[in-house]
């Protein structure tokens, strides 16, 4: 009978756990947003909703890291896209967004800095992508910043937790 009991205690708790879990929470199965500031007065959440609408591009990418190559077949959009869905160069004298930087800022304190002129599609047209998928599968944590062409994957810089437009 003490068994019995005590194997229902056990089912009951690891029921309770189960539900609990935090990966199994609905506030969990979509990534943190990140933080888009520098355009008005606050902060923008770009969020799965944010990019919808967005143009969508693949590209089988390949970089040195400092534990060797990576390769990987990447889907997202440009950082130009959203910058532009953004408005975040609206209302600025010809070329002025020339002047302008992008901060990323990861999780873990690393930091990558890009120009505007060279994400412009009339200027340096690099490709820098915020990432959506990697291989076919949701990218983990936060956002993701890929850049094809590089050798290095030193700009592939992920978890972001914020982007400031300097």
């Amino acid at each position: 009978m003490e068994v019995v009991m005590f194997s229902r205690v056990l089912v009951v708790m690891a029921i309770m756990l189960w539900v609990q879990s935090p990966a199994l929470s609905d506030s969990n199965t979509m990534p943190p947003a990140v933080s888009l500031s520098g355009i008005g007065p606050n902060a923008i959440s770009i969020t799965p909703e944010v990019l919808t609408g967005l143009p969508m591009v693949e590209r089988d990418i390949t970089f040195q890291t400092s534990k060797g190559m990576s390769s990987g077949h990447y889907k997202g959009v440009l950082v130009w896209d959203v910058l532009k869905a953004q408005k975040a160069f609206d209302g600025l004298q010809h070329n002025a967004e020339l002047k302008k930087t992008l901060l990323v800022k990861a999780s873990d304190g690393y930091e990558i800095v890009f120009s505007i002129g060279e994400i412009h599609p009339d200027f340096g047209n690099s490709p820098v992508m915020l990432v959506t998928e990697i291989n076919g599968e949701p990218v983990k944590g936060r956002g993701q910043f890929v850049v094809p062409g590089d050798k290095r994957g030193a700009r592939a810089i992920h978890d972001i937790v914020s982007i400031e437009l300097r």
